[in-house]
């Protein structure tokens, strides 16, 4: 009878165990289709020059900001300039890092970005004057945070970082935050922030920037009345400020605020159930797959309930987007199919945590 007891108990807590949310499993077959198919159209959408542009037909010019993303959707997958799965990810990263630092090298402080060489692009006008900067800065410092460069390579990339991170701090507005002269929302500050986060993570002394300022910035954008971000007076545009909020407050520690835990619900809430225009999410903006990927990388550093519920969805919601050539496409604002289809991998493939700034 004891014997008969025990092996019942024994069923009772396998069967307990089996309904824990430890069986739930981040990355599928139905993910890992997904990204294979992503990542072989990212592959073949490099131009000659190392660079990516908006789309893969090359009538749009050599992009930093696309490459930047592009290389580091690359690296989330494990693939550096040292190594990794994808022989020919690892190639592009390499290329990738050749024209950045060629852009970076060129490069002159001064009006506008000073990584544009003269010519203002379409995500520049939606992300800010000085967005390339931003994005690039991420990269180079990843790259080398990562420890993925030559000694030669890595004493001229913390050269060209501070010389970037300088300018970033510049051109910070006196109230902490880089929003100004954008397309609305928060992005730009939330994309300046990573950028000065990973380079001082990566050891660059980020000299003349207040993060404090841009905290208590983006505290104060929360707006009670919609449990969003974005003082715009809502809108679609809250879905990108309350996740680049969200991200920059997660990175900071303060994910378990009240205020934070109430944005991330009625974001999701936004997004998922079609409120206003959130029913749209992933099906005309570019910037959809940004918000998408920055609220992914906050939710997890999380974990629980909460993450295991957004990135179920956010998968599914992804792969369902999905192009039958692989890509995602953006069809208004930052339009085009790299970098829809950079974002969407790099929050794919978020559990991989590869990628420093996921900690950051």
């Amino acid at each position: 009878m004891q014997a008969m007891r025990t092996v019942a108990l024994l069923l009772m807590l396998a069967s307990a165990l089996a309904d824990e949310p430890s069986s739930w499993q981040e990355l599928t077959p139905e993910v890992d289709r997904s990204v294979s198919k992503a990542t072989e159209w990212l592959l073949s959408a490099q131009r000659r020059s190392g660079a990516w542009g908006l789309d893969r037909t090359g009538q749009d010019p050599d992009d930093v900001s696309c490459t930047s993303i592009a290389a580091l959707a690359l690296m989330a997958g494990g693939n550096t300039e040292r190594g990794g799965p994808d022989g020919r990810a690892v190639e592009a990263v390499q290329r990738a890092a050749m024209f950045v630092l060629a852009r970076a090298r060129a490069a002159r402080d001064g009006a506008g970005d000073m990584m544009l060489g003269g010519q203002q692009s379409l995500i520049q006008t939606k992300l800010g004057y000085n967005i390339h900067t931003f994005f690039a800065t991420t990269f180079l410092s990843q790259a080398l945070g990562m420890q993925y460069l030559t000694t030669e390579q890595e004493e001229e990339v913390r050269h060209l970082l501070r010389r970037m991170t300088d300018r970033i701090a510049k051109t910070q507005e006196a109230d902490g935050s880089w929003h100004r002269n954008t397309f609305g929302s928060l992005k730009a500050t939330c994309m300046a922030w990573l950028a000065l986060r990973s380079s001082s993570s990566a050891g660059i002394q980020v000299d003349g920037a207040s993060m404090e300022k841009t905290v208590k910035f983006i505290r104060s954008q929360y707006v009670a009345a919609t449990r969003l971000f974005g003082a715009e007076g809502g809108g679609y545009q809250t879905i990108y400020a309350t996740a680049s909020s969200v991200r920059v407050l997660h990175g900071v520690g303060e994910g378990k605020d009240d205020k934070i835990v109430s944005a991330r619900k009625a974001f999701f809430a936004y997004v998922r159930d079609g409120g206003q225009m959130g029913g749209q999410f992933l099906s005309v903006e570019g910037e959809d797959y940004l918000a998408a990927a920055m609220m992914t990388q906050a939710l997890s550093q999380q974990g629980g309930d909460e993450w295991r519920e957004w990135f179920t969805w956010i998968r599914k919601r992804l792969i369902d987007k999905q192009g039958g050539d692989g890509s995602w496409t953006g069809t208004a604002c930052i339009s085009g199919r790299t970098f829809a289809t950079s974002c969407a991998l790099l929050t794919l493939q978020a559990p991989n945590r590869l990628l420093p700034l996921q900690d950051l």
